[in-house]
C-alpha cells in the first residue's frame, strides 16, 4: 500500500501529539524548569540533592527550599539585604562582588551548601571563595575535615584584601593622590587594556592566555568565564606580569 504525502503528514502529527498526551497522562510531561538538581546516588548522602548541580538561574529561595537551609543563614553568608531575599538570583553574585580581587559567585554557593550540610564535594573542581561570615556559619553547623579546613584557610575572602565596596574606596581616596601599588592589582573590573596601560606587553599576555589578544575592553574575569578558565588562577598568572613591571 502506498502512503501519500498527505496521509504521511497526518500520521506524523498524530504520533507527535499522541506522545505528548500520553506523557501528560503518565505525569511525565512538563513545560517548565522544575529547578531540581541531581541527587547523590551512593554513599551516606544517597537520595539527597547534590550541591554541585546548583545553577546560576536558581534563586536563594530555591536553594533554601531544596537544601533546607534558612534564608537568614544564606543572607548572612552572602551579604544579601532586602525584604525579598528568596527572589535574589545566584547569578547576580558575580556582579555584586565584582570589585573583589577574587570571584564570589555560584561556585561559592555550591561550596557553602555542601560544607554547611556536610555533603561530599570535590574541592578540586573550581576555585570557590567564601566570605568570612559564610565560613563562620559552616564551622558552627558542622565539623570539617583537615582538608576542608586547609581549603578554607586559602579560599576565604580576607578583609585586608580590599573587601570594601567601590563607592567607599572612592570616598576614602584623597583627590590627586599618587598611584600606589594597590592601584595595579587585578580585580573583577580589570580589563586587558588596563594590563597594557600598566606596562605589560601584548606578547606576554598572549603567552599566559594561550590565545590571541581579545578585545581590549573585555574584562579579564569575563574572558576567563567565557573560555572555561579559572579566574583566580589566570589572575595570579597575569598579576605576576604586572608585578614584574611595577
Amino acid at each position: 500500500m502506498r502512503i501519500t504525502p498527505r496521509w504521511m503528514a497526518v500520521f506524523v502529527v498524530t504520533v507527535f501529539f499522541g506522545g505528548i498526551l500520553l506523557s501528560i497522562a503518565l505525569g511525565e510531561w512538563t513545560t517548565k524548569n522544575t529547578k531540581e538538581p541531581l541527587k547523590f546516588t551512593k554513599g551516606e548522602s544517597a537520595g539527597e540533592y547534590n550541591p554541585a548541580d546548583i545553577r546560576g538561574s536558581y534563586t536563594f529561595g530555591d536553594v533554601s527550599r531544596l537544601f533546607e537551609i534558612p534564608l537568614e543563614d544564606l543572607a548572612i553568608a552572602f551579604r544579601i539585604s532586602g525584604s525579598d531575599i528568596a527572589a535574589v538570583s545566584l547569578k547576580t553574585l558575580e556582579e555584586k562582588f565584582a570589585y573583589l580581587d577574587v570571584e564570589v559567585g555560584t561556585g561559592s554557593v555550591k561550596l557553602f551548601v555542601a560544607l554547611y550540610k556536610g555533603y561530599p564535594y570535590d574541592l578540586s573542581t573550581e576555585d570557590a571563595f567564601l566570605l568570612p561570615e559564610a565560613v563562620k556559619l559552616i564551622k558552627q553547623k558542622t565539623s570539617l575535615s583537615q582538608e576542608q579546613l586547609d581549603y578554607l584557610d586559602i579560599f576565604t575572602v580576607s578583609e585586608e584584601a580590599g573587601f570594601v565596596a567601590p563607592e567607599v574606596q572612592e570616598e576614602a581616596q584623597p583627590a590627586n593622590s599618587d598611584h600606589g601599588a594597590e592601584d595595579y592589582k587585578i580585580a573583577g573590573k580589570t580589563t586587558f587594556q588596563n594590563l597594557l596601560d600598566w606596562g605589560v606587553t601584548q606578547e606576554d599576555i598572549e603567552k599566559i592566555i594561550a590565545r590571541p589578544m581579545p578585545s581590549l575592553n573585555l574584562l579579564i574575569k569575563d574572558f576567563a568565564t567565557a573560555e572555561g578558565l579559572s579566574f583566580s588562577t589566570l589572575k595570579e598568572q597575569l598579576q605576576a606580569l604586572v608585578d614584574a613591571v611595577k
